[in-house]
């Protein structure tokens, strides 16, 4: 099977648990000794301590991770756990130094897209033979473990992911309702409601772009889902980034600038976005299932709402899920300890409180039932477009070790130029392909060696 059909069923297959199942889970009464939630007993040496590196600190994540470790050192009071929160906007560096040094930590956040980066660097620790031992595991879609093992070079699983997300627009309802507008269920909408919402003499602005750190998954996202293609390369290994509606959709997107949006987008990152929204600065942004709540409690409920990327044109709706969990290092002198504080974080009950407070999708099946995922709509919505016949999973590359880089390094600055009008959207999507072929053209060499 091909990684675009791995793709495709790991997340159309993951949308019918979400529909389907329906099991219950069970708990275990902890004592002194290290047991994961399914009662299999792990052997630890007395007073472990494990270091968890959060990648995503926050005031909105990290009192609830936290909370989920103390419950944790609660249930196994062998074992201490030294929580160190990373900012998203030095996360990657902060791991990269970590891995070159060999100091990396016991166990941490691990996105899908350093997968295959971190694997290929021998920084992870294989957790095949930890998932097969578990008695939870087929909570977790094995579609969903199968994409994930597709994204290392060697196909080995490195990480298992606790929650599930993808863009959407989230906007306004009331000022959307006061301009007599359509919410941004179209593209034609959406232009329309970020021109027609700006209102100078309110300080508002129609929507508001990320163009620092972060900008380029957005963007991929967007254009996509304008374009309606649903391949990154075609079969010749040639990019579709420079295909003429990816061109059409940026000299559209980036006109918004400044017209349309705040001057400072050219540097926002993601906490600058939200705050455009949140304060009511603008009425749309583009963001993923993660800042409902920062949402809910600034703007308050029935005041805003979510809609995922629109189809296009040609009747396809390409979306690019993002599912981010936690990976154990090969360094750690504790791999059982570890893996029991992975298996404590993928149960139901933690995904569930975890997934709430943060505003996502769980990826347990159990947690997947709770009350939280039945009330909230955009995840709901987001069910029922992963179940859509007419939906496309795009098939990102995140297999290619220098993928990230490539978005760090050379996308992301010149998607700032490109704002600021010094570099065309043509001449920024051809050097985009030029650099994203090269870079699959040299992985597809490495792998026939």
């Amino acid at each position: 099977m091909n990684k675009k059909s791995i793709t495709k069923l790991a997340f159309t297959l993951f949308s019918l648990s979400l529909v389907l199942s329906a099991c219950g889970a069970g708990g275990n009464t902890p004592d002194s000794s290290p047991k994961s939630d399914n009662n299999v007993q792990v052997k630890a040496k007395e007073n472990v301590k494990l270091t968890f590196w959060d990648e995503n600190a926050g005031p909105d994540r990290t009192p609830y991770l936290k909370e989920l470790i103390n419950r944790f050192q609660e249930k196994n009071p062998t074992i201490t756990v030294e929580y160190v929160g990373i900012p998203n906007a030095s996360n990657k560096q902060k791991y990269d130094v970590a891995i070159s040094s060999d100091e990396t930590p016991d166990i941490g956040g691990v996105n899908a897209v350093w997968i295959s980066d971190f694997a290929a660097k021998g920084a992870l620790l294989p957790l095949d033979s930890f998932l097969d031992k578990w008695n939870d595991k087929n909570k977790i879609d094995k579609k969903l473990i199968e994409y994930n093992k597709s994204l290392a070079p060697d196909k080995k699983l490195y990480q298992i992911p606790t929650t599930m997300y993808m863009d959407v627009f989230w906007y306004r309802t009331d000022w959307i309702k006061e301009a007599g507008l359509n919410p941004p269920t179209t593209w034609d909408s959406f232009f329309a409601d970020a021109e027609k919402l700006k209102d100078s003499s309110k300080n508002r602005y129609g929507y508001s772009i990320r163009g620092g750190d972060g900008s380029i998954n957005q963007l991929t996202t967007a254009m996509f889902a304008y374009s309606g293609i649903g391949n990154y390369f075609k079969s010749d290994g040639k990019s579709t980034i420079n295909d003429p509606k990816n061109i059409e959709f940026l000299k559209k997107y980036a006109s918004l600038y400044k017209n349309f949006t705040p001057t400072s987008d050219i540097t926002n990152a993601y906490k600058e976005m939200v705050g455009t929204f949140d304060t009511g600065t603008s009425a749309m942004i583009q963001h993923n299932f993660g800042s409902y709540n920062n949402h809910l409690q600034a703007i308050g409920e029935g005041k805003f709402a979510a809609t995922i990327l629109p189809k296009s044109d040609n009747g396809k709706r390409v979306i690019a899920p993002t599912a981010n969990g936690y990976g154990i290092f090969k360094n750690t002198k504790h791999p059982d300890e570890a893996w029991l504080l992975l298996s404590f974080l993928l149960s139901n009950e933690s995904q569930t409180y975890w997934n709430e407070k943060i505003g996502q999708m769980p990826t347990n099946t159990d947690s997947l039932q709770s009350d939280y995922v039945k009330k909230v709509q955009h995840i709901q919505e987001g069910a029922q477009v992963l179940a859509d016949k007419d939906t496309i999973v795009l098939d990102v590359p995140l297999n290619l070790p220098d993928y990230s880089n490539i978005l760090k390094q050379i996308l992301e600055p010149n998607f700032q130029k490109v704002l600021a009008g010094t570099m065309t959207p043509e001449n920024f999507l051809n050097s985009w392909a030029s650099a994203i072929e090269k870079a699959k053209a040299d992985y597809d060499k490495s792998m026939k060696k």
